[in-house]
This record gives structure tokens, C-alpha cells and sequence, in this order.
């Protein structure tokens, strides 16, 4: 990863009550997360993450392309390249819609795009997708998916290591959310601050 970013946390992720950590005492485990098998250059979210995830499993997911054990009707994240996500404006665009259309039935779902709002406004020539899309077509459909569907836009970066990264964070956030509430410890992360 490049010397200018920050290096990711190495420590799990914080959850206190009273000001002390209840991670050990109340058994909070990590994330199992599942991954599609149609994915084809998959994150390696348990290898880079091990903080904050606990093992990956290839499963044939019908919606996303990430969920997590025990959440797979709760929980879609659907990740685009830069190239996806330009052919999903125009080929790909139905089939895409169709998949946007079925992320609207999950509590917490996301498309993860590997690229910045920087990266997608520029000639996606220059990162060797080729296409005569113009780059307001693709912020604009986007902006469209969120609008009408409902759907959060997650853009990171075309650095794989960021991407990633980004990917466990909001895995390991949504899936200790709701394991908190499941077991009746309440939807807060940190209580003196209620996050």
C-alpha cells in the first residue's frame, strides 16, 4: 500500500460499556463473511483483516456479492470495479438495475465502487477501461440508484488495498450492530457517546 495512507487499525473493533471493553466478556465474535462464488478477483478480507474479520466462505449468494453468516437476508454489499461499473451503464445496465432492484429488500445493503468520485469523473480510457461513456453517465446512474432505490454509493479508491479495507470496516460494523442487538446489549457500539 502506498506510504502516504494511513495503515488500517490492527486492534478489533472497539465495543465498551461503562468505559470497558466487553469484547472478551460478552463473547463478541468476528464476522464470517460470505462471499459469491461468481466473484472473481475477490477481496481478501479475513487475510488482510483478521482484526475485524473472522474466516470468509464461498457460497452462491442470489443478491450481492458479500454478506455475512447468519445476516444473508439482511445484509448485500455488491462490489464494482471501475470497468463494471462503466459497463453497467450501458451492456450491463439491466441486469445491474436488476440486481439494484433486489438489493431494496435488505435492512443494510451497499455498492462498493473501487474508485473515487475523483477517479469516475475522469476518461475512464485513462485506467485502460475502454469505453466512449461519458463520465457524467456513470455519477449519473449512480446518483439515479441512490435516489430511487435507496441504495448507499460507497466510493473508495482503484487502490485494491483501500477497497478492501473499506469492505471489512463496513462488514465488521453492520454485523456487530447486530449481533449487540441481538443479544440484548442495545444497537451502540460505545456507550458514553451512544455511536
Amino acid at each position: 500500500m502506498d506510504d502516504d495512507y494511513a495503515f488500517p487499525s490492527t486492534s478489533r473493533l472497539m465495543v465498551m460499556r461503562h468505559g470497558h471493553s466487553i469484547v472478551r466478556s460478552a463473547g463478541i465474535p468476528k464476522p464470517i463473511v460470505l462471499v459469491d462464488t461468481r466473484e472473481q478477483q475477490p477481496f481478501r478480507l479475513a487475510t488482510n483483516h483478521p482484526n475485524w474479520i473472522g474466516g470468509e466462505k464461498h457460497v452462491a449468494l442470489k443478491t450481492g456479492d458479500y454478506s455475512v453468516e447468519g445476516m444473508e437476508q439482511l445484509l448485500a454489499l455488491e462490489r464494482k470495479n471501475l470497468a463494471d461499473i462503466v459497463a453497467c451503464t450501458v451492456a450491463g445496465r439491466e441486469r445491474f438495475l436488476s440486481c439494484c432492484q433486489r438489493l431494496t429488500s435488505f435492512p443494510w445493503k451497499a455498492i462498493l465502487i473501487e474508485a473515487s468520485y475523483e477517479d469516475l469523473k475522469r476518461d475512464c480510457r485513462e485506467y485502460g477501461v475502454v469505453s466512449e461513456v461519458h463520465p457524467n453517465a456513470v455519477i449519473g446512474t449512480l446518483d439515479a440508484i441512490e435516489a430511487k432505490f435507496g441504495i448507499p454509493i460507497i466510493y473508495t479508491s482503484t487502490c485494491r488495498e483501500l477497497s478492501t479495507e473499506r469492505a471489512a470496516s463496513w462488514l465488521s460494523k453492520h454485523f456487530t450492530y447486530w449481533w449487540l442487538e441481538k443479544h440484548k446489549f442495545g444497537r451502540v457500539l460505545i456507550d458514553l457517546d451512544g455511536l
